[in-house]
C-alpha cells in the first residue's frame, strides 16, 4: 500500500515533527511526501521517504481571486495530486481544513468525490480562526459555488479524519462526521537524547555558561516558537515576578511574517525594561541539552492542538508546569498523568481579568506596574496562590511514573500500528 503524506510546508515545528514520526513508524519505502516548501529535504529522504516540493501547496495569499485564475490554479493542484495517488493508495493530508490554502482544500475534496482515499489529519481548525474561515468561504463558496460545510466535512465513506484529542473527536461528531470515520490519534511522544548528555547538573552549568546566566537560579525553559497563542507576555510577567529566583528562556523566534511585529515589540520592551528573559536560546545552544539541563519546562500557551509540551520534557526528566488547557490535559490526566503545578488563570488587575485576555498594551502596562510597585507585586502573588509552589521540587517517583506512562501510551510503534490499521480500513 502506498501512502502519500501532504502538508503546506516542512518548516521546523509540531506538524513537521509528526510527519517525520509517521515516516519512521511506517514500513520502509512505502511513503511519499508532498509539500509546498521544505527547508531541510535530507531529513525526510534519509528516513526512507520520497519527497516532492510543489510550491502551489504552500500557503495561499489571502486576497480576491478572479474565477479564471482560481480555476487555473485549482486544475494545476488537482492534476498534480493525480500524478502521485491511485484509488488503492491513501492521501494523508495534515491540516487540510485550516484555511491556509483553500484551493488545496477544494482540490482534495474533488479527489475524494472521485473515489480517492483521503485521511484528513486535523491538528487545528479554521473554525477557531475567523480570518482563515472567511478565506475558505470566499474561495469555496465565492469562486466555486460549493457548500463549505460539505467540502470541509463530506459524507464520503472514503474520507476519514484523524484528531489529536477527545475534544476534537466530539467536535467532528457535532459537525456531522460519523464515528467510524474518525480516528483518535494522539501524537507519538519520543525524544532520543545523545549518550554524552547524561549529567543534568553539568548540562545546566554548560547552558548557563553559554547563555551567560546565573547558575544559582532555577533554569526554566519554554520550548516553543514565539507566536501569539503561546502567550509570551505571561512568561515575561513571570520573568519579572521571579526575577531573583529564576532564569527564564524561550527557544525560537516566529517564522510567520504576521507574528514578527508582536515579537519585536516584546523584544524591545524586555530590553528597555531589563526583563530577565533570554530569547532564541534554541539557536544558541543544543536544544536537547537545554531541555535536559532545565529545572523545569513551562507553558503559558492558551491554545494547543495536542499539547506536546505537556509531555515531551518528562522524557528528559524535566517536570512541566504552567497554564492548564483543560480539554488538552484532560486526556493525559485520564491516562494517569500527574502535573505538579498547572493553573487555570492568572488574575492581575482589580477587575479580576485573566492576564491572557489583556491586550499587549495592557499586558505591558501591568508588567510595568508590578516592576515599579513592590506592594502591587506582593498583592498579585497573594492573589494567585499558584505562585507559592509553581517551581517547588518534584519527586523522582512522580517523574518516573510520568515517563513510564509516556513510553507505554504514546510509543512510536503503537502509533504506526494505528495508522496502518486505519489505512487498511480506507483501502478495503
Amino acid at each position: 500500500m502506498q501512502i502519500v503524506i501532504a502538508h503546506s510546508h516542512l518548516n521546523p515545528g509540531g506538524v513537521t515533527r509528526i510527519i517525520e514520526s509517521q515516516i519512521e513508524s511506517l514500513p520502509q519505502n512505502t511513503t511519499t511526501v508532498l509539500v509546498g516548501n521544505c527547508s531541510d529535504p535530507v531529513t525526510i529522504t534519509q528516513k526512507g521517504a520520497k519527497l516532492t516540493i510543489f510550491e502551489p501547496l504552500n500557503y495561499l495569499e489571502n486576497r480576491f481571486y478572479p474565477n479564471g485564475e482560481a480555476n487555473q490554479m485549482l486544475n494545476e493542484i488537482f492534476n498534480f495530486f493525480k500524478e502521485f495517488i491511485s484509488t488503492d493508495s491513501v492521501l494523508h493530508f495534515h491540516n487540510l481544513n485550516l484555511g491556509k490554502n483553500p484551493l488545496v482544500t477544494y482540490a482534495v475534496y474533488l479527489l475524494a468525490k472521485k473515489g480517492y482515499k483521503i485521511f484528513n489529519h486535523a491538528h487545528d481548525f479554521a473554525e477557531d480562526r475567523p480570518a482563515n474561515y472567511q478565506f475558505l468561504k470566499s474561495i469555496i463558496e465565492g469562486n466555486f459555488r460549493a457548500d463549505i460545510d460539505k467540502v470541509l466535512y463530506p459524507e464520503f465513506p472514503n474520507y476519514h479524519y484523524g484528531v489529536l484529542n477527545s475534544f476534537d473527536y466530539e467536535r467532528l461528531i457535532s459537525f456531522g462526521v460519523s464515528r467510524e470515520r474518525i480516528l483518535w490519534l494522539p501524537n507519538p511522544v519520543t525524544f532520543s537524547i545523545s549518550e554524552d548528555i547524561n549529567d543534568k547538573t553539568k548540562s545546566k552549568s554548560e547552558i548557563c555558561d553559554a547563555l551567560q546566566l546565573d547558575k544559582s537560579k532555577l533554569l526554566v525553559t519554554y520550548p516553543v516558537r514565539v507566536i501569539q497563542r503561546k502567550n509570551i507576555g505571561e512568561l515575561i510577567l513571570f520573568s519579572e515576578l521571579f526575577r531573583d529566583e529564576v532564569n527564564f528562556v524561550v527557544t525560537q523566534p516566529p517564522q510567520n511574517p504576521l507574528e514578527v511585529d508582536l515579537y519585536q515589540r516584546w523584544l524591545k520592551f524586555c530590553a528597555a525594561q531589563k526583563i530577565n528573559l533570554t530569547f532564541e536560546a534554541g539557536t544558541k545552544v543544543n536544544f536537547e541539552k537545554l531541555l535536559f539541563g532545565s529545572d523545569f519546562c513551562i507553558t503559558t500557551s492558551y491554545k494547543e492542538g495536542f499539547g506536546m509540551v505537556y509531555l515531551e520534557p518528562w522524557l528528559l526528566n524535566t517536570p512541566v508546569v504552567g497554564r492548564d488547557i483543560e480539554f488538552i490535559s484532560k486526556d493525559f490526566k485520564e491516562d494517569g498523568f500527574e502535573f505538579p503545578a498547572l493553573y487555570k488563570h492568572i488574575l492581575i488587575d482589580e477587575n479580576g481579568k485573566d492576564f491572557k485576555d489583556l491586550s499587549i498594551e495592557e499586558q505591558m502596562q501591568e508588567i510595568l506596574n508590578i516592576k515599579n510597585d513592590l506592594k502591587l507585586k506582593e498583592k498579585v502573588i497573594k492573589q494567585n496562590p499558584i505562585f507559592g509552589f509553581l517551581f517547588s521540587e518534584v519527586s523522582e517517583t512522580l517523574i518516573k511514573k510520568n515517563v513510564s506512562l509516556i513510553k507505554n501510551n504514546y510509543s512510536l510503534k503503537g502509533y504506526g500500528i494505528k495508522l496502518q490499521e486505519r489505512y487498511k480500513i480506507l483501502v478495503g
